[in-house]
Order: C-alpha cells, then structure tokens, then sequence
C-alpha cells in the first residue's frame, strides 16, 4: 500500500477535527489510514507507538494510566470554557486517590454547555459555578485543584476528602496552604457537600507525607486519643536533631512510626530509618511503629495509647 499523503501543514503533529479536516480539503478515506487515530468521534490524530508498559507497575498505575488516557480523548471534544473536573481532574493534579475512585471508569466534565449535558455513556457533566477557575496541566483543561477538592465533597466520604485535603497541604512542594483552603471551602458554601468539606477542613493538618499518616493519625483521634503532632523534628537530650518524626507526642517522648513502601523498595533508607529509630530508643524515645500489614486500629490505639499512659498521659 502506498505511503499516505502528507496532511496539509496546519494539521500535522496535532489533533484535529473532521470538519477541520475538509476545510483544508482532506478526504474522509485519508482520514482512516494508518497513520491516523480517532480516539473519539470526529476527532483525529496522528498515531503513535505506545509507551512500553513498566513491567513493575502496580494495579494503581496501570489504572491511573488507563483514566489519563481516557481523560485524554475526551478532552479533545471539551465545548469552549468547559473543563475536566471532580475524580478526573484529581487524577490529572496526581491526588492520592484510592483503587475504587481510579477504577470508576467515569470521566468528569464540567462546563455551562446544555448540548454538552446530554452526552453518551461514562462521561459526567456537572454544571459550572461561575467563580469556578480553570488550569491548564499537561495540554489538559482542569478545575483549579481547590476548586477540585471542594467539588469532591459531592462524592466522597469525610476521611477521603480530609486525605486529599493533607495532601493539597503536605509537607514536600505543598499546592496550597490552610489559608487557601479555608477561602475554598467559603467560596464552596450553600453547594453539595459543603457542611461535609467544613467538617474536613477542622481535620486537615499541613506536613503530612502520605495518606497513610493521615489515616493513622485519623484513627488514633477516632479512638479518644490526643492528637499527635505531624512530621515535627525528633531530638534527643542534647537538643541534636535525630529525624523527622511522623506522628510525634513531644512531651511524653512517643514516637509513631509508619513503615512505608519505600522500607520495601529502599533498602539504604530502611537502614537510615533503623538507625535513627535505634539512636530515638536510646535517647528515651517510645517508638510505636506500624507496618503495612497492620490493619486492626483499634489494636494500634491500644499500643499508643499503653505507651502514653506509661508516660503519664491521661487517655
């Protein structure tokens, strides 16, 4: 078979509509060679190899790959001034979401278009407030990611939206402070979910590093327990910085550690972390650690809460 035509200059290297297409005088029969994709109706665009798969990619990647890539096609038919919004737009800003929520297998549009609002299967359009904001990431149109999070009280349960929230706020290159996101949650108010985001706002704490801090520390609040510091230097006698703790109760020296992935994959940092716990221990330190594989909290409450009450703590 014949090499295809060149298209004219103006639609090589991007997407294009058909009608695009036949105002530049090109056929319906060079629109299906080889050379071409439509990964949605009316839209084309050159084709490309697939990007070989990471032989170690885990379920949730391939499952956040999969709704980018979906994301991705149907952001090519977005009416003007609509954006991707509420789970699809938190996956594109690289929220920590849950298997279930990558898995939906729906993808969020929200926009002030009525035709748009009628449209096929696993798509979702959600009206536009007027003071919502726009971004654009990865060539993508976006929900502002606090706009994004205060939308998200529509669909997800407290603690979901109080993790993603810990995370708008972490610790490493944070996207927003407690600052902004009060103002998001009082620009929110009077929509859907907004009694349930208030509520998450009272819990959100900044210098988280993981959901898993977060819900550990969550499930040490649900069981009647102080609230612990989070991600607040350990040091010892001396006042010399031993590490940064996760959960930290400095007065009476408790120490709650969570083993993370990397204690699996990191090998030089799991040797770091012993050491730093071992010179914590020495310096007077109770050090509680929790490792993946536990997941009874009522039994790690019950390991923080013996390790307070030896200190004198009151629970």
């Amino acid at each position: 078979m014949p090499k295809p035509k060149p298209l004219p200059p103006t639609l090589q290297g991007r997407a294009f509509t058909t009608g695009e297409a036949a105002a530049h005088g090109v056929s319906k029969s060079r629109l299906r060679r080889s050379d071409l994709s439509t990964p949605v109706r009316g839209h084309h665009e050159p084709r490309t190899e697939p990007a070989p798969v990471d032989p170690d990619e885990q379920p949730w990647q391939k499952a956040r790959r999969e709704l980018l890539a979906r994301a991705r096609a149907e952001h090519l038919r977005l009416p003007t001034g609509a954006a991707l919004s509420h789970l699809t737009a938190a996956a594109v800003h690289g929220f920590p979401l849950s298997m279930k929520r990558l898995a939906s297998g729906t993808i969020h549009i929200t926009t002030t278009s009525d035709a748009a609002r009628r449209r096929h299967r696993g798509v979702k359009v959600h009206p536009l407030p007027r003071d919502e904001r726009r971004v654009v990431v990865d060539d993508m149109w976006l929900t502002h990611p606090l706009d994004t999070w205060c939308a998200l009280a529509s669909m997800l349960p407290l603690d979901e939206l109080v993790e993603l929230g810990d995370h708008l706020v972490r610790r490493q290159e944070p996207d927003a402070t407690l600052t902004q996101l009060r103002e998001g949650v009082r620009r929110y108010g009077g929509r859907r979910g907004a009694k349930k985001l208030r509520a998450a706002l009272e819990l959100v704490r900044e210098r988280t590093d993981s959901v898993r801090e977060t819900r550990l520390r969550l499930a040490l609040l649900r069981a009647g327990l102080p609230e612990p510091a989070v991600n607040i230097v350990v040091r010892d006698g001396d006042g010399r910085r031993i590490k940064l703790g996760d959960l930290v109760y400095a007065e009476a020296k408790v120490l709650v550690e969570y083993d993370g992935e990397q204690h699996r994959t990191d090998s030089d940092q799991y040797a770091k972390d012993a050491r730093d716990l071992e010179r914590a221990a020495e310096a007077g330190w109770l050090v509680i650690r929790v490792r993946k594989g536990d997941r009874d909290n009522r039994a790690i409450a019950a390991r923080v809460r013996r390790a307070l009450r030896s200190r004198g703590v009151p629970t």
